[in-house]
């Protein structure tokens, strides 16, 4: 049976789907299990019969069972690293005694060690083991070089690691290596995987796909792509096999940068390739096309991946359902929505998050409220994204006081303000003209370690051009550039719009042609503000001017528009005084 596209997948009215929504999502209850203790008679063992107990269970070859009595034993035993040669030799001797070997009990202890987080124990360990035995399992190695990233002592996984190299009674493998490498990647020390990639190459080691994984994700990051190309081009000369997570990262850091044509070219190597793809790789074409707002092609693309047998994830439709949402496309959001819970996924706070910002952008705040009643109900715990949207959505539909009320129940609620918060504070007090407490929560804001974002100074200056206040807005808009934040089309158009307001007309068109010098596009506001401007002026020739640019870049025209045009003729008869 073919997959449902979007569109013909069954439709869900806006009224049923709520609370067909609170029908599918699952209750959260309080665990009733019992809590169970460790074992009594292992707890209260001392050391010496602990080792016994172990050694027991090994000679039988009950690895498992003799494991978690060694994790009691390295707990429980007093011993200091500096005089673990001591407990060794009694180690040894033991060993000897049971007819167990011991090189093997050793690298168990180690690993033991390593995995408990006695990294010095570890390390002691290792040195006895190579002075005794000359050598070590990499695969040991590995797990203690794994439990010092996990730590945070990277400096010391690569000083260990240098020195692996330098035994001989040590295999480096690939899989230490890639290690290594994602480990200083993840931690920003780049060029230090780079270096240790490349003395490997020289020893004539040659790490696996994996550690190069790691280098194309940190040079991505960085937005670095003449490396991520250089390490592309690398991996092809050495004719290191390639796999699809590969190809899931070159999508993912091409299009995350606005490069959807080579996320595409990635994308269609896979197959020519012969690689097998999954799941993956498709969830991070459809977010690419989903950033692009490519909508048509990611649901194809949802589409195709199911008919190939594969099937979407929870992220999978996650992403989706926020590429619908960002469009204002809820209604297919809610199809995806639904089928997400036919299909057995549980409803996480990410997915449901989208779902009201989606409502919100769409004006459909009354919907979002209804959504956050059922999150509540079904146990979800609200963070202050929820809030702060709902919050925002209200103030844009100037319903003031249900803005104020949701944001104080996100307080009542021990729910921490964030910038988005207090813009919205700042955007209600400056919709009731109140300026001065909107300039004392921004600089608040700031003393709280909170940076102002281009919306909370944007929320600002459109509070003091509405307020007549355009000198102030001026010198916020200077405040906001020093900062670093460019203005947007946002900031002009308010600008614009109150130095219109304020006769200066002029001024507003100068401010038009540097918006367009700084490469910001204007919208239909922007265009509508200084049309109004001119035409009150009785400016016809310029207004209609404006007008007819309106339309060569597609932007329709309002209402407000062609009766500013109108009245502008009204305003040329009258005579200059």
């Amino acid at each position: 049976m073919p997959p449902l596209s979007i569109n013909s997948r069954p439709s869900y009215s806006a009224k049923s789907f709520i609370p067909e929504l609170l029908s599918f999502l699952p209750s959260r209850h309080l665990s009733t299990l019992p809590s169970f203790s460790s074992d009594p008679s292992s707890s209260s063992a001392n050391p010496s019969t602990q080792l016994t107990q172990f050694l027991h269970l090994f000679r039988r070859r009950k690895f498992t069972a003799a494991k978690e009595v060694l994790k009691s034993f390295a707990s429980s035993d007093p011993t200091p690293a500096d005089r673990f040669p001591s407990l060794a030799s009694t180690i040894l001797d033991s060993c000897k005694h049971a007819g167990v070997p011991q090189s093997e009990v050793f690298d168990m202890l180690f690993r033991v060690y390593s995995d408990s987080g006695s990294l010095d124990r570890a390390l002691a360990t290792f040195d006895f083991m190579i002075e005794t035995f000359g050598s070590v399992a990499g695969r040991s190695c590995s797990v203690y070089i794994q439990a010092l990233r996990r730590s945070g002592r990277m400096d010391s996984a690569v000083g260990f690691f240098r020195r692996m190299l330098e035994l001989d009674g040590v295999d480096v493998s690939v899989y230490t290596t890639s290690i290594v490498v994602d480990g200083l990647c993840k931690n920003g020390d780049v060029e230090t995987a780079q270096k240790l990639l490349d003395e490997m190459s020289e020893r004539g080691l040659q790490p696996n796909i994996f550690s190069y994984n790691a280098l194309i994700e940190a040079y991505a990051k960085k937005g670095d792509f003449d490396l991520v190309d250089q390490v592309w081009d690398l991996i092809n000369e050495k004719n290191i096999s390639h796999n699809v997570a590969t190809y899931t990262l070159l999508i993912d850091a091409f299009s995350s940068h606005g490069k959807l044509q080579k996320a595409e070219e990635f994308f269609k190597e896979v197959s020519e390739r012969g690689l097998a793809s999954d799941v993956y790789l498709y969830t991070s074409m459809i977010n690419a096309y989903c950033r692009e707002g490519n909508l048509r092609q990611a649901t194809a693309l949802f589409d195709e991946c199911i008919t190939k047998g594969i099937q979407p994830t929870e992220w999978t439709y996650g992403v989706l359902i926020n590429g619908l949402c960002k469009a204002s496309q809820t209604e297919g959001a809610e199809i995806l929505l639904s089928e997400m819970q036919q299909k057995g996924f549980d409803l996480n706070l990410v997915v449901l998050n989208t779902m009201v910002d989606g409502y919100c952008r769409k004006g459909m705040v009354d919907k979002a409220l209804e959504l956050k009643e059922v999150m509540e109900k079904k146990g979800l715990k609200l963070d202050g994204y929820v809030y702060n949207t709902i919050a925002a959505g209200l103030c844009s539909l100037n319903r003031i006081s249900e803005a104020k009320r949701i944001l104080y129940v996100m307080i009542d609620q021990g729910v921490a303000l964030n910038t988005m918060s207090y813009t919205t504070m700042i955007d209600i007090h400056c919709k009731e003209g109140e300026l001065v407490e909107a300039r004392r929560l921004f600089r608040e804001m700031e003393g709280k370690g909170l940076k102002p974002n281009a919306v909370s100074y944007n929320v600002m200056i459109d509070g003091y051009c509405k307020k007549g206040s355009v000198r102030e807005a001026e010198r916020i808009k200077k405040e906001m550039e020093e900062k670093g934040m460019a203005a947007d089309v946002y900031t002009y158009t308010s600008l614009i719009h109150g130095h219109c307001t304020s006769g200066k007309v002029d001024v507003g068109v100068k401010l038009f042609e540097e918006m367009k010098m700084a490469g910001v596009a204007a919208n239909i506001v922007t265009y509508t503000a200084l049309i109004s401007g001119l035409a009150k002026q009785g400016r016809t020739d310029e207004a209609f001017k404006l007008y007819d640019e309106m339309l060569e870049i597609g932007l329709t025209p309002d209402d407000s528009v062609y009766s500013a045009l109108v009245g502008s003729f009204d305003s040329a008869k009258e005579p200059v005084t």
